[in-house]
């Protein structure tokens, strides 16, 4: 019986590492990311990214807000992290220091 508690707490010492960081991810796969799969490193993805950004900001401030965002937005769970300045909007460099990071 002392063998069984043994190899149990062993299974469980083994899995819980692996299992706690798949929780602590689970909010992050709502979102789509084939946004963001496969990026060239080119001056071509860098303009990509700003003509996102000026078609997402509606309101053509020079700045978006959790609203712009599309519901589903790759960045929109990162957006605090993103927003550099703690404003609430992002700017054009935050934008695209945010998705660089996706």
């Amino acid at each position: 019986m002392k063998i069984l508690h043994t190899l149990l707490l062993i299974a469980v010492a083994t899995v819980a590492p692996a299992a706690l960081a798949q929780a602590q991810h689970a909010g992050h796969a709502a979102h789509d990311h084939s946004a963001h799969a496969a990026k060239p490193a080119t001056n071509a993805a860098a303009s990509d990214v700003e003509a996102t950004f000026k078609r997402l900001d509606s309101n053509n401030d020079g700045a978006l807000t959790r609203q712009e965002l599309p519901a589903r937005h790759a960045l929109l769970p990162h957006f605090d992290m993103s927003d550099a300045n703690r404003d609430g909007k992002l700017d054009l460099n935050e934008f695209k220091r945010g998705m660089s990071m996706l």
